[in-house]
């Protein structure tokens, strides 16, 4: 559906074929973690499936409907991302 750079992510937006009328937004590239927990549960980010890259995780009543709130959640989830590659503040405590 669309490509999208913000600051150092790279993401893709495709309509979920699990959750029909919802985006998936799946994480192209993104900064190292430098050292900190990958856990799924503390950095919100899923391993793809067949090869796919990893997508960001939301929950089910929050996964978004349109381009433009994937864009706007994609970007939250990196900023948030970027204050715990920082600080180590996990995700859900920001």
């Amino acid at each position: 559906m669309s490509v999208e750079h913000y600051k150092s992510y790279k993401f893709r937006y495709v309509c979920d074929g699990e959750s029909p009328g919802q985006i998936k937004v799946y994480v192209e590239s993104q900064p190292s973690y430098a050292g900190r927990n990958t856990s799924s549960e503390i950095i919100h980010r899923w391993p793809g499936k067949n090869g796919s890259p990893p997508y960001i995780c939301f929950k089910k009543q929050f996964k978004p409907k349109s381009i433009e709130e994937a864009r706007s959640l994609s970007r939250r989830w990196a900023d948030a991302t970027d204050k715990y590659i920082r600080t180590g503040i996990p995700i859900s405590d920001q």
